[in-house]
């Protein structure tokens, strides 16, 4: 194995030329990061393309092997999502104070349990939880039964991070939403 000028090995998956910040170098670790992933299969749980493409925010005409790397990383689609979703409150957070704002920082704030106007101790991560579950559609495809994301990593950013009473109004317009998608699966 060679080394880089930059002292990353030759055989490591690096975010495309193109991108100022990929958030899969922040998650994925140099052991899923190196070349020869690409040759595994997909395991049976996996990120799904459309969710890597959503979380990533650019879709390029070519090819980016991290993509294919964050394919081949065992991850299902919720925590991929999340992962996004921070992304996007790495920014905020990063506006809000003036500097550059790192992953794990972000992810503790995420995490942390607080008052977000509605007088109780919640975090963002459990707001997060409860935008999923309510996005979550079940449909029948090829005989078998498949869950789909209906809602991308802005959206629910913006669902999560709402003031308290645009967040409360967004959970029950999405209960509603949930309970008509379930009564059209019913007929």
């Amino acid at each position: 194995m060679k080394l880089n000028i930059d002292g990353e090995p030759d055989d490591i998956i690096k975010k495309c030329k193109k991108c100022r910040y990929c958030i899969f170098e922040d998650i994925l670790s140099l052991e899923q990061r190196k070349i020869k992933v690409l040759d595994k299969k997909n395991p049976k749980k996996h990120i799904h393309r459309m969710i890597i493409e959503d979380i990533c925010g650019r879709q390029y005409d070519y090819v980016c092997p991290m993509k294919y790397a964050a394919m081949k990383a065992y991850c299902d689609d919720r925590t991929a999502m999340q992962i996004g979703v921070i992304k996007h409150y790495m920014w905020d957070l990063g506006k809000e104070f003036k500097k550059r704002v790192e992953y794990d920082q972000a992810l503790k704030n995420w995490t942390k349990e607080q008052d977000l106007g509605r007088k109780n101790k919640e975090s963002y991560a459990k707001r997060y939880q409860k935008i999923w579950d309510k996005g979550i559609r079940t449909s029948i495809e090829d005989g078998e039964t498949v869950e789909k994301q209906i809602f991308t990593s802005e959206s629910i950013y913006e669902f999560v991070v709402a003031k308290p009473k645009t967040y409360n109004s967004i959970i029950r317009l999405l209960k509603i939403l949930l309970k008509e998608h379930k009564e059209r699966n019913e007929i």
